[in-house]
């Protein structure tokens, strides 16, 4: 694997705020523990090809029994609207939510404290759960860390990357299901789903082949929270500064409404008790090649 110019300066970086143990880390000489973490990053890419959508809650068309063609939004959420011409650059995106179990390598490579199970539901910390309960600035140093062990630029994914990829490439859809519906039990929590967060990959992955976009557990994007605009907008970041970021995918603990793919979540960046999982994108253009599992 070829050393990036600008890894000597993340890994830099983070080591000087990111609270790791002091040692850097070698691309060309992992462990063989971090080797098979750094296997299973990349075979877990999906590549998602760029392109323009409209993001933001567009709304449908509904025809009332008179015949009548009326407009409506699929949420009432203010911050959803307008819907605005977004254009993106091809990116990669991780296929599952981050285990804890992958989690507590980066915390022990990292010399961080282990993270707990979430407040609200403590017993449920095994290590195939989704991790969940980190701040945002531990969130993004784990996706840093993926770029320190790989030599690709991972990040958190923008609000926008993270809508477009929930919704398949844009499409005009209100669940990040296989079929943008909820069929509960086969697509979607049912009543025999036991209480908590569900295993990554528990129900179908949609069309793009991404599992859990919605009603597992909330994901941290890179974006400060702000109001929506209607100006055309490229690779947008959200805005400069803010005092909260965001959350996308809702959460077990709401109702299939809550977990819409147009519904922004607004947190402090420090707050663990309502904290967030994570799920990182690969800012490079072109698919990511990974090698077979061995």
């Amino acid at each position: 694997m070829t050393m990036k110019p600008w890894l000597g300066i993340l890994g830099a970086l983070l080591l000087a705020g990111c609270g790791t143990s002091g040692e850097r880390i070698d691309p060309e000489n992992l462990s063989p523990e971090l080797q098979a973490h750094v296997d299973r990053t990349l075979e877990s890419l999906v590549f998602v090809e760029g392109g323009t959508f409209m993001m933001g809650d567009v709304g449908f068309e509904r025809t009332l029994s008179d015949g009548t063609v009326i407009n409506r939004f699929w949420t009432g959420d203010r911050d959803t609207h307008p819907a605005h011409e977004v254009t993106l650059d091809s990116y990669s995106i991780q296929r599952y939510e981050i285990t804890y179990e992958e989690y507590d390598l980066f915390t022990k490579t990292s010399g961080r404290e282990l993270v707990r199970g979430h407040r609200l539901h403590n017993e449920s910390r095994a290590p195939n759960l989704p991790a969940w309960g980190m701040d945002w600035y531990d969130a993004r140093a784990y996706c840093h860390w993926l770029g320190e062990l790989t030599g690709l630029p991972f990040d958190l994914p923008t609000e926008a990357q993270w809508e477009y990829a929930a919704r398949s490439r844009g499409k005009n859809v209100p669940y990040a299901t296989d079929d943008g519906t909820i069929d509960r039990g086969r697509n979607y929590r049912g009543p025999d789903t036991p209480s908590g967060e569900t295993p990554p990959g528990s129900f179908p992955p949609n069309p793009l082949g991404l599992y859990d976009m919605m009603g597992n557990v909330p994901e941290w994007v890179l974006d400060w929270y702000g109001p929506y605009t209607e100006e055309p907008k490229h690779n947008p970041q959200g805005p400069d500064d803010g005092a909260r970021k965001v959350q996308r995918g809702g959460s077990w603990l709401g109702t299939a409404e809550y977990n819409m793919v147009f519904r922004r979540a607004p947190r402090s960046p420090d707050n663990t008790g309502g904290g967030g999982g994570i799920r990182c994108v690969v800012n490079q253009t072109s698919p990511i090649e990974a090698g077979p599992l061995e």
